[in-house]
């Protein structure tokens, strides 16, 4: 222990000489005074700051990250107690991340460790579940948000994260049978002249048609934080009333509550040459928080 005393006292001095600020995980470990884990944190970090100087020299840089990761693993393996060896832990899913040794591996590897050790710790989980979700290791991710939801029954997050994931997971799959799907090509209307069926496109010479309405915001959207524009093609008939609906731009969780909200809307009659005539028109249905709830507008 005399050289570990003498290591901890060097590192304190050179703290307090240093015009840079510390890391917080060294500065948190020499906290709790001399240990072995505690030093081998504060070398780690003094590697990555090396690696950071080295940023021009990628070998160099690569080679001190990977003495970095060293100190990080042995500093977790000699923690006496938990919070050492999380903050080691955590240490240790930085140095492999995008911007460092780039190993995504090896930090599940690591994120595992920390569930295991911190089991009521959420950031890990969804940490965990992200991860997986990029890797396209998509049952992985929604059997660890899963995970989080038996283990945690009560707690409203992990409703929230298994919201946004299947919003993803069902957008993803939308846009994938798009592709699959073969495309019925409509013959092009110019916009204020007539389709096949009768029907004016607003545009030139056909003014978009007055509304009244407003789009309900989806609770189970509003808690999961979910917001944005979905864009839908409506057909109005002669007399204002939406006869027909198409989602153009999706948002899952959004879709059902902005086709519910159009054909509850009420227009006023399109006229062309004196005459009431249907009409095609695309607009937006804007999700926002409540606080600001901008009218919807037909695209630009």
């Amino acid at each position: 222990m005399p050289f570990v005393a003498f290591l901890f006292a060097s590192m304190l001095a050179n703290q307090s000489a240093s015009n840079s600020p510390q890391v917080p995980g060294c500065g948190q470990a020499l906290a709790l005074g001399p240990s072995s884990s505690a030093v081998e944190m504060c070398l780690g970090e003094e590697q990555v700051r090396q690696a950071d100087a080295a940023a021009k020299d990628r070998s160099l840089r690569s080679r001190r990250l990977e003495i970095a990761a060293g100190h990080y693993r042995r500093a977790a393996r000699l923690a006496a107690h938990d919070e050492a060896k999380a903050r080691a832990l955590v240490a240790l899913t930085q140095i492999h991340d995008a911007e460092h040794l780039d190993r995504p591996d090896q930090i599940e590897s690591v994120l595992h460790e920390l569930i295991a050790l911190e089991p009521d710790n959420l950031s890990h989980v969804f940490g965990l579940a992200q991860l997986q979700e990029k890797r396209g290791l998509i049952d992985a991710a929604e059997t660890t948000l899963l995970g989080a939801r038996y283990r945690q029954p009560d707690a409203v997050e992990p409703y929230m994260m298994l919201a946004q994931f299947y919003s993803r997971r069902a957008l993803a799959r939308r846009i994938e049978i798009d592709r699959q799907s073969p495309r019925i090509l409509r013959p092009a209307v110019t916009s204020g002249e007539r389709d096949q069926d009768g029907v004016y496109r607003v545009g030139g010479a056909v003014p978009p048609p007055r509304r009244v309405g407003l789009a309900r915001y989806p609770p189970e959207a509003l808690a999961a934080g979910i917001q944005g524009v979905v864009i839908v093609e409506l057909v109005i008939d002669e007399w204002g009333h939406v006869t027909d609906t198409k989602v153009l731009r999706s948002i899952p969780l959004l879709d059902g509550a902005a086709l519910a909200a159009v054909h509850n809307w009420q227009y006023a009659p399109t006229i062309v040459d004196g005459q009431k005539v249907p009409a095609r028109i695309a607009v937006t249905v804007n999700f926002v928080p409540p606080e600001v709830t901008p009218s919807p507008q037909p695209p630009r």
